[in-house]
């Protein structure tokens, strides 16, 4: 099982009959640690693996060649509880079974991903089912046959059947989050969960992070939303994905399975959680997300160091959680918790974008007290959310109050940046909120309630090359306010969201110093840009660091956290599923800053042109944190 976007399953351990044998390194391993395991000495690993220049820096997916010594620490049969191991060059799957004491038929079966049995290659997983106990001997025939029930033999403990996911099962009513990946998608992991015990959440938060919020070709091609290999139940399809051998890094062609639909993904991934024992800890924390993420991660799940936090801050980021919640109630998400039936006289408003419950109870003539009773779901009022239902409790059936005028909203298009000219400032206001309500976190929903400021980006996706290398000035940031008076604060400037290649890693036009991570550990920096999602960012000052001082000094707004970014690992000025490795973080560098007048100079910031950042900034007014919502949107 592996990823096409670069995180690869760690396969379990193989070794030698001969009493040496390799090891495939997994997360968290040290020399020290193997050296004791296979009962040898670290020099004797040193010396038998020329390749480890630093004994205290090896990496997950390396493979260590251990001496021959002690074999009893690493013996290379099965042991009769099943496992997988890593085909060698020479290996045939005839040897494989021989050498493990499992019949060849029993070994084809279990790897059903293997189409043509007499064709396997170096690197190749193949899965080793456990040893089926001798029959015992045949027992005298009792007499009379009648004394006694008959004996049946029980076979040796097979590993359990996965319990089946009905991708067919009403799930109820599900809470729009704004985000359509995650709302395409919530249903099947619900399902799952329900099923499997498997966090909704985190299988969310992988498919988000593997399958590059479902553009990758993997994904489009197959419905293949986890890079699980092999043969599916719509066949397979050949990609091209990077493994590790021998402790370097290939390119090579893998079958992946297809699936008919997205659910038939969803649930094959749940279930290979509970067909590995490897990952027995991680099911026993079902009930902890966050905990449940670290575990697999811990198990080999994914070489990537930052794999758990990666997976943890898209959780967090987007709410993810409360899709657990749905799926152990067996009902609606709890926020918003569907109302108990109305009372005889009761009407219903719908939340709006800069609603607030005391300004809901003033417009139907009802208190805010009278409202939670009314509303049990509402659990602090101070946070409610666009879209959700409140029962407004009635003394009969008087008509509701007429909802306040509001100017049509013109519709974000399907791609591009929306055109503004001749809209008013409520227009514009609902049309870029339409954004946040759609992409934005809960925090940035409820930001823009509030009454506070929150920053959208509009990307109008760029190769780093353009204008020389220096960046375009052809993407969007607004900052978006409703003032206490009902009015409403847009402010739109031209931006850049992207690096320019200026300073890429090797480019040949590079014209400044380079910048960037080595994601993929090819000796050359990579250029990253910011996710899509919500970030939050902070005011600071960096003194003379981001060109001329300016008279209110050389403020920034700087990010909270470390912020998950896509990289540029095949330096062809695009970033898409062809970069591999792609998915990362960085530290606290992607700035929002002053560029220059024809040159974004940024490697990965948000920038504009010095009287636009004026203007930002003056429109940010006295407050300190802000949400800040990025769209790509062409």
């Amino acid at each position: 099982m592996a990823r096409t976007n670069g995180v690869t399953r760690t396969p379990a351990t193989s070794s030698n009959a001969a009493g040496g044998g390799q090891h495939l390194i997994r997360r968290g391993e040290t020399l020290s640690d193997i050296a004791q395991r296979y009962g040898t000495t670290v020099d004797a690993l040193l010396r038998a693996n020329r390749q480890i220049r630093n004994p205290n820096l090896i990496y997950a997916g390396q493979t260590l060649t251990i001496p021959g010594g002690r074999s009893a620490a690493a013996p290379s049969r099965n042991d009769g509880q099943g496992g997988q191991y890593v085909v060698r060059s020479g290996d045939t799957l005839s040897d494989i079974a021989a050498r493990n004491g499992i019949d060849l038929s029993r070994l084809v079966r279990a790897n059903l991903q293997i189409q043509n049995p007499n064709r396997i290659f170096p690197g190749q997983v193949v899965n080793l089912p456990g040893r089926q106990a001798p029959a015992p001997p045949p027992a005298a025939r009792p007499t009379p046959p009648s004394a006694q029930p008959p004996v049946t033999r029980q076979p040796a403990p097979a590993q359990p059947t996965p319990p089946r996911v009905d991708t067919t099962t009403p799930v109820g009513a599900i809470p729009r989050t704004g985000n359509a990946f995650i709302d395409s998608i919530a249903a099947d992991a619900i399902r799952s969960q329900r099923a499997t015990g498997v966090p909704a959440s985190v299988t969310i938060a992988q498919a988000i992070l593997e399958s590059g919020w479902g553009r990758s070709a993997l994904t489009r091609q197959a419905n293949n939303y986890f890079g699980i290999k092999g043969t599916g139940p719509a066949g397979s399809v050949t990609m091209r994905t990077r493994e590790v051998f021998n402790g370097r890094e290939v390119y090579v062609n893998a079958q992946f399975r297809k699936y008919n639909s997205a659910a038939e993904s969803f649930a094959d991934h749940a279930q290979f959680f509970i067909r590995n024992s490897r990952y027995a800890t991680a099911m026993r924390h079902t009930n902890d997300a966050f905990r449940f993420a670290a575990e697999i991660h811990r198990a080999g799940y994914a070489t990537d160091p930052n794999y758990t936090n990666l997976l943890h801050r898209i959780m967090r980021e987007h709410d993810l959680t409360r899709f657990d919640a749905i799926a152990r109630t067996g009902g609606s998400a709890p926020t918003p918790s569907q109302p108990a039936p109305p009372t005889a006289g009761a009407r219903e408003h719908r939340v709006r974008i800069g609603d607030t419950l005391s300004g809901i109870a003033r417009q139907y003539g009802a208190s805010v007290e009278a409202l939670q009773r009314a509303n049990p779901s509402i659990t602090n009022p101070n946070r409610i959310y666009p879209g959700q239902r409140i029962t407004i409790p009635g003394s009969g059936g008087a008509p509701a109050p007429s909802q306040p005028s509001t100017p049509s909203a013109p519709t974000p298009p399907r791609a591009g940046l929306p055109r503004t000219e001749g809209l008013t400032n409520a227009q514009k206001f609902a049309l870029y909120a339409n954004y946040i309500e759609r992409h934005g976190s809960a925090q940035a929903k409820a930001d823009l309630a509030a009454g506070r400021t929150v920053i959208l980006g509009l990307r109008v996706a760029t190769n780093t090359r353009a204008n020389g290398g220096q960046g375009v000035y052809d993407d969007r940031i607004v900052t978006l306010r409703r003032l206490p008076n009902g009015q409403h604060q847009v402010t739109e400037l031209r931006g850049n969201t992207e690096p320019g290649s200026q300073y890429e890693d090797g480019w040949s036009g590079r014209t400044r110093r380079p910048m960037g991570v080595d994601s993929d550990r090819d000796g050359r920096r990579d250029l990253g840009r910011l996710v899509d999602g919500t970030h939050e960012y902070m005011r600071a000052n960096v003194g003379p660091n981001f060109g001329p001082t300016q008279p209110d000094g050389n403020n920034i707004l700087m990010p909270t956290t470390s912020r998950p970014v896509v990289r540029d690992t095949n330096h062809d000025g695009v970033f898409d599923e062809r970069d591999r490795n792609r998915n990362s973080f960085e530290g606290r560098t992607m700035y929002f800053h002053r560029g220059g007048t024809t040159n974004a100079y940024s490697a990965g910031c948000q920038t504009m042109p010095q009287s636009e950042f004026n203007r930002f900034w003056d429109s940010l007014g006295n407050q300190q944190r802000f949400q800040y919502v990025l769209v790509t949107v062409g």
